[in-house]
């Protein structure tokens, strides 16, 4: 979750009068910010209720579990479970109904509203309709083929008869040439097989691709595909997309024969604030040429007030275009049940992390947004079934590179919004101080969140888990808070990310020391390989 500027002063007014309360969001009457109701305390935490509780309990970055029939992701507006807890339901009814912006019901008779799906999550619903347009899809292709097949038996009966009858006109010498029909069983002389028409290849395209129709870019150069994801709290939305074959323009580039490996998926962020997207533009321009370009996916295109078939988009929005990562580290985590990284796919993990930063800040530049949902991998689909079950590493994760550069800002400058669980506790006391928005941005900033993601690839789990934003942002204020690294297997990486959570900004290591550290240098990533 990340606060914007504008939920700063809300923060401090709430801790200033509630000192020992969470803060929430002010519920607006007739245009006036009201404060927020406490609830008593519950094992030593305050809970603040949520203030919308008229609707249904929300479910967000959530994921259907097919085997069990259950939904996993983060509540809000529950009438008894704090704001950002996570939440697992009884098994659901009518799965295949089930959508972002879709209120379910489970077996118990309970119902909740499913915001956005977790990066890399199946829609169920888009899975069933894709399952049953495949089904018809086979269905057509028999009868067709059947059809065919009676037709070229008419045909061939047609001419045989049609033979026969010039067999009996012909004279005897001219014999040999009976032999001509042979001709017609050899690979040589076989007729070439029907090629797809093309209205019939624009509907393998779209059911392959799940292509919505809408087209963004001038001439339609973008094709959207799907269902666009909500960027984290913020009002862009991610498309996945693919280039737009310049023949056949409901097509995507490279599908022409038909053949889907031939294509390449990208993503397209389409954000209605202009300036946000455009700073994003140039942070991408500015690491990506910089002494040190970083792993971070390529940026394809950048299109300010794009045109599209949408009326809705249409002018209104600007687009970027980068290429596509098949899931997001946060995501393998999930789906390794808490199993954490080890051995090769750890360090690729970490050296990736690094040298991201290492370009950020050789731009002068800090990032403030380190995180694992920040993190994709790049590479083959089919490989991410191995990588789950890579227990020990030995694969290694290559393709892994750093996404998401809308909050970075120059050095010295001030944070235009925050993560929480990324960021250090000088922030944190800033924020709770009514300063936040005043904070001196430096490096230690990111080298703290380095450590804090390293410690979740480590373990499994992140360090603040399953607390709510306020009651993080709350602990990382305490004078009393130290980070406690004792979990980490790794003796070598215990003490990198100890170092990267020391309390005191100047202690924590540069990211040339980052990676010069024995962890790095005694397997293998020294300094040369960076």
């Amino acid at each position: 979750m990340r606060v914007r500027k504008a939920n700063l002063l809300v923060a401090i007014a709430t801790s200033c009068l509630y000192s020992a309360t969470s803060f929430a969001p002010p519920k607006i009457i007739n245009g006036i910010a009201t404060p927020p109701r406490i609830a008593s305390k519950d094992k030593g935490n305050v809970y603040c209720p949520p203030l919308s509780a008229a609707g249904p309990p929300v479910i967000s970055n959530w994921r259907y579990d097919t085997s069990k029939g259950i939904i996993s992701g983060i509540v809000t507006n529950h009438p008894t479970i704090p704001d950002g807890d996570r939440i697992t339901t009884s098994p659901v009814k009518n799965p295949n109904g089930l959508n972002e912006n879709f209120v379910c019901q489970t077996m118990s008779g309970s119902k909740y509203k499913l915001a956005n799906i977790a990066f890399g999550a199946k829609v169920p619903a888009v899975e069933s309709k894709a399952k049953l347009a495949a089904d018809n899809k086979a269905k057509a292709a028999e009868k067709k083929r059947l059809a065919e097949e009676k037709k070229a038996a008419a045909a061939a009966k047609k001419a045989a008869v049609a033979a026969k009858k010039a067999s009996v006109a012909l004279p005897k010498k001219a014999a040999p040439a009976k032999a001509a029909p042979k001709a017609k069983s050899s690979p040589a002389s076989a007729s070439p097989a029907p090629q797809i028409t093309p209205a019939a290849l624009v509907k393998l395209a779209k059911s392959t691709f799940s292509l919505t129709g809408t087209t963004v870019g001038p001439n339609g150069k973008y094709l959207l595909a799907g269902k666009p994801t909500q960027s984290s709290g913020r009002a862009a939305k991610i498309w996945t997309a693919y280039l737009a074959d310049p023949n056949s323009p409901d097509i995507p580039a490279g599908f022409a024969d038909g053949d889907a490996s031939a294509v390449q998926q990208l993503t397209i962020k389409l954000s209605p604030d202009f300036d946000r997207l455009r700073l994003e533009n140039d942070n991408y321009n500015k690491v990506q040429s910089g002494l040190f370009s970083g792993r971070f996916v390529k940026k394809m295109d950048y299109i300010q007030n794009i045109s599209s078939s949408n009326r809705a988009l249409d002018g209104k929005v600007s687009a970027l275009a980068i290429e596509s990562g098949q899931y997001d580290l946060k995501a393998l985590l999930a789906a390794r049940k808490g199993a954490p990284l080890r051995g090769r796919a750890l360090r690729d993990a970490a050296a990736s992390a690094g040298q991201c930063i290492q370009a950020v800040h050789s731009s002068n530049l800090v990032w403030t947004d380190l995180k694992t949902e920040n993190f994709v991998v790049v590479r083959n689909s089919d490989n991410f079934n191995k990588e789950v079950m890579d227990n020990k590493g030995s694969l290694g994760l290559p393709g892994v590179k750093g996404i998401d550069l809308e909050s970075v800002i120059v050095k010295g400058g001030n944070p235009i919004d925050y993560s929480p669980e990324a960021c250090p506790p000088e922030f944190a006391v800033a924020f709770m101080g009514g300063y936040g928005e005043d904070f001196i941005l430096d490096y230690s900033y990111d080298i703290w969140s380095l450590g804090m993601m390293l410690y979740e690839l480590s373990t499994g789990v992140p360090y603040f888990e399953k607390k709510s934003p306020s009651v993080v942002t709350k602990l990382l204020c305490d004078e009393a808070f130290a980070a406690d690294v004792s979990a980490v297997p790794d003796a070598k990486l215990r003490d990198l990310i100890g170092n990267c959570l020391s309390l005191d900004p100047r202690k924590r290591p540069d990211i040339t020391g980052f990676l010069l550290h024995p962890y790095f240098i005694t397997t293998g990533f020294g300094p040369f390989s960076f």
